[in-house]
């Protein structure tokens, strides 16, 4: 019983990484309605693994589920995204004074802050038009990692599941492949920044390049928006 568990898991997983690549690429479209036998047959899976694998991604609010009306592809909007941002900026900013007292007391956590923004540069200077799907999302991964990191060093648990619940993946699902090599290079040497600012203590500095990269980001994020739309 619990080997035959075990594989129920592994499957849903497996049907997870697949429903959540086709959401990145496109080929699940934003506000596409989900029908389950659909995705049965194209993941050749049963229904239970693939309800398991949307209840995931429903928790990550990267699918929606409508009562009577079932699941859709989660849509990301312009108000949605502004929203989003400046939500993510008073929370992020708010507690720069007590990531910068973690980090002054917490090695482990200045290392991986370090790691993250080295190991994200060395990837996207690899990257390439042809490079895989998987060396894109590992980059988006650290790029969200890194913000992961300052809302671990906060020290505020409540903080850190509301963060994801705001889920900062979901623009993953409108940026692949839609931004440029010095955008990604741009975006790690503002994360750079603020990185120095939090270790030499500047709080304000941290504050303002803080402040900086998010409305970059959210910039971006606005005007791929606007294309998709007039497309």
């Amino acid at each position: 019983m619990m080997e035959r568990s075990t594989s129920k898991i592994t499957l849903a997983e497996s049907v997870y990484e697949r429903i959540r690549r086709d959401i990145i690429t496109n080929q699940l479209k934003p506000g596409e309605k989900i029908n389950i036998r659909e995705l049965s047959t194209r993941y050749e899976a049963s229904e239970t693994p693939i309800r398991l694998a949307l209840n995931r991604l429903a928790s990550e609010n990267i699918i929606e589920h409508f009562p009577r009306q079932g699941m859709r592809v989660k849509s990301l909007n312009i108000n949605l995204c502004e929203e989003t941002f400046d939500l993510r900026l008073m929370l992020e900013s708010y507690y720069i004074s007590n990531v910068i007292m973690t980090l002054n007391t917490n090695e482990a956590m200045r290392l991986a802050l370090r790691r993250n923004v080295e190991d994200n540069l060395e990837i996207v200077h690899r990257l390439t038009p042809d490079s895989p799907l998987d060396d894109y999302l590992v980059n988006y991964e650290y790029d969200i990692g890194f913000h992961h990191l300052l809302i671990k060093c906060s020290g505020n648990k409540l903080l850190m599941d509301l963060y994801q619940f705001l889920n900062p993946f979901l623009y993953i699902n409108y940026v692949y492949n839609k931004q440029s090599k010095e955008r990604l290079l741009t975006g790690i040497q503002e994360h750079q920044e603020i990185m120095e600012h939090l270790l030499n203590g500047n709080e304000e500095g941290a504050r303002q390049s803080l402040t900086t990269h998010l409305a970059n980001s959210k910039r971006v994020i606005i005007s791929i928006l606007k294309i998709d739309s007039i497309l």
